[in-house]
């Protein structure tokens, strides 16, 4: 993980195109109430911002 889970959430919540993802895979997941960079829809697998807003955003935190 490239930032803190806290980081991850503070980001989220300031980005205009946060999008919960809906995979099933998240159903059974204790922190998927959370608005999180980790389950963003333009959060890829290796964990960056597909649409590269994430240093934008967290440069402004």
């Amino acid at each position: 993980m490239r930032s803190s889970k806290k980081q991850y959430e503070n980001v989220a919540k300031r980005c205009s195109s946060y999008a919960k993802t809906t995979t099933s895979e998240l159903s059974n997941c204790v922190d998927c109430n959370c608005t999180s960079c980790l389950n963003c829809d333009h959060f890829a697998p290796d964990e960056h911002c597909v649409l590269d807003l994430y240093d934008s955003i967290a440069k402004n935190l």
